[in-house]
């Protein structure tokens, strides 16, 4: 089969990047050839199609009023994404695209070169996007779903986007017109990776039909079963205020016979290293990846994501699961459906830190008998259902129901 997979960055920048090269790998490994369409950048993969790939946009540094100008058409509709795609499907033919993140540098616009030549498109839900154009469903650091039911404006009202007046108005516009003009029609399906986005969609007028789950995967032989545990309590993932990690450091008081490793960076870093001054049991160990941070979470008792926005299918989770390790999530979005309470993990009340503490402290009390059948429990769970194996079989079921 030809797979054309469309993704706005070519190289590994986040968890939408793991799932989209990683879906790329395993298609390949199946002897499936797979071309990407995605923006040049100096830190892309190598690609023999990377001619056709737009032109970079760097949001962060738009430099002049006409650059601002062209960058915000950009994000609404990109010609030159239509025009490249268009070049490139004079050349090569695909069975089927699949689609991940497109949005501001490349845009819907590739979707109708598409359609023009009766080529199905897949799109994997990586965000909720679609129902939010700030992405997050956050405001002050608390859910909000004002947006939802296509009333796109409070999100200029309230300055969604960065704070600014003026690029909470481009994604106003842009989602108006994304689905006013039906440019979403064009999917043939919608992949949600968890049941809680596949619902959201649903609730918000898209067809049960049109929205099908299939969750994100791992390879398990990746990932060393382990029962070792040297007490610790490890968060590993980036440190931005939707990650709730100022609820860990607040549960580390709780726990004062517990050490906590916090594995990563990200904005918020400096100021969680600040409020983690006194706590004499909290470590940063920065950004870890490899064997490094396999070693770090196959010693731990736990790992906990103390999430205070809507996640997905965090990879985070099924990674720990895979090596046998509970963890402890907060009960919001797609993490709870990914734990079995008391099984291969626990959940707690959204940011609040004295009930994360009463969970690490249920664990600690595990008897070594109950942690070793967590550890099988997990690691089976993971083979069974979010192994690349299984993966690959649902995606080829989806892709043959639309060709």
């Amino acid at each position: 089969m030809n797979i054309l997979s469309i993704n706005k960055f070519y190289w590994q920048k986040g968890g939408a990047e793991t799932v989209f090269l990683g879906e790329k790998a395993l298609l390949e490994q199946h002897k499936h050839q797979v071309v990407p369409f995605s923006m040049q950048s100096s830190h892309n993969l190598p690609s023999e199609y990377a001619e056709y790939f737009v032109t970079e946009n760097d949001y962060s540094n738009p430099g002049s009023l006409g650059n601002q100008i062209r960058m915000g058409i950009n994000i609404i509709y990109s010609f030159e994404a239509r025009q490249k795609i268009e070049q490139m499907l004079n050349v090569y033919h695909p069975d089927i695209a699949h689609v991940h993140n497109l949005y501001h540098q490349i845009s819907p616009s590739v979707f109708a070169p598409l359609k023009k030549r009766n080529i199905p498109i897949v799109l994997t839900l990586h965000d909720l996007k679609l129902l939010c154009p700030a992405y997050s469903s956050l405001k002050e650091n608390k859910i909000c779903e004002k947006c939802y039911g296509q009333k796109f404006y409070h999100c200029t009202l309230n300055k969604c986007t960065k704070d600014s007046y003026s690029k909470s108005l481009i994604n106003t516009i842009e989602m108006y017109l994304h689905h006013g003009l039906g440019f979403f029609k064009n999917v043939d399906r919608f992949i949600a990776v968890s049941h809680f986005y596949r619902n959201k969609l649903i609730a918000n007028g898209f067809s049960e039909q049109q929205v099908c789950y299939l969750p994100n995967f791992i390879e398990p032989a990746n990932y060393p079963l382990s029962f070792e545990n040297n007490g610790s309590i490890v968060y590993f993932g980036r440190l931005s205020p939707e990650k709730g990690v100022g609820t860990l450091l607040k549960a580390a008081e709780y726990c004062p016979d517990s050490k906590f490793i916090i594995v990563g960076t990200g904005p918020m870093e400096q100021q969680l290293k600040q409020d983690a001054q006194l706590l004499k049991n909290v470590e940063f160990v920065g950004f870890q990846s490899g064997q490094a941070l396999l070693d770090l979470i196959k010693n731990a008792l736990c790992t906990v994501l103390p999430s205070i926005c809507y996640e997905n299918c965090p990879l985070s989770i099924l990674e720990s699961q895979a090596m046998g390790k509970p963890v402890i999530g907060s009960r919001i979005g797609g993490i709870p459906e990914l734990i079995d309470e008391g099984k291969d993990g626990l959940t707690f009340e959204i940011g609040n830190a004295e009930d994360l503490a009463n969970k690490i402290a249920i664990l600690k009390n595990y008897t070594a008998q109950q942690l070793k059948e967590m550890v099988y429990y997990a690691r089976n769970k993971i083979e069974q259902r979010f192994s690349s194996a299984q993966h690959y079989e649902k995606l080829m079921q989806i892709y043959r129901e639309i060709i």
